[in-house]
């Protein structure tokens, strides 16, 4: 059995792996994106993951992988 969340959670850790605040990765549903999703290191240096939805200008910006995580996943499944 294969585990959706976990896919997405390693889509998740390479972003934040690579450190390229430039870098983005798109969560889709049929074809359509229903999410892009980055990551960045503020002043402090904490991580922040910023999740863009593409029928709404503001971003939700989010410190744990974990509720990105499961924001996707109820966006996509």
């Amino acid at each position: 059995m294969k585990s959706h969340l976990l896919a997405i959670m390693n889509r998740l850790n390479r972003l934040v792996e690579s450190g390229d605040p430039k870098e983005t990765y798109n969560f889709e549903r049929e074809g359509e994106i229903m999410a892009t999703v980055s990551f960045a290191t503020d002043e402090e240096g904490n991580g922040v993951f910023s999740i863009r939805y593409p029928k709404q200008k503001d971003a939700a910006l989010f410190d744990d992988i974990d509720l990105v995580a499961i924001e996707i996943y109820d966006m996509i499944y």
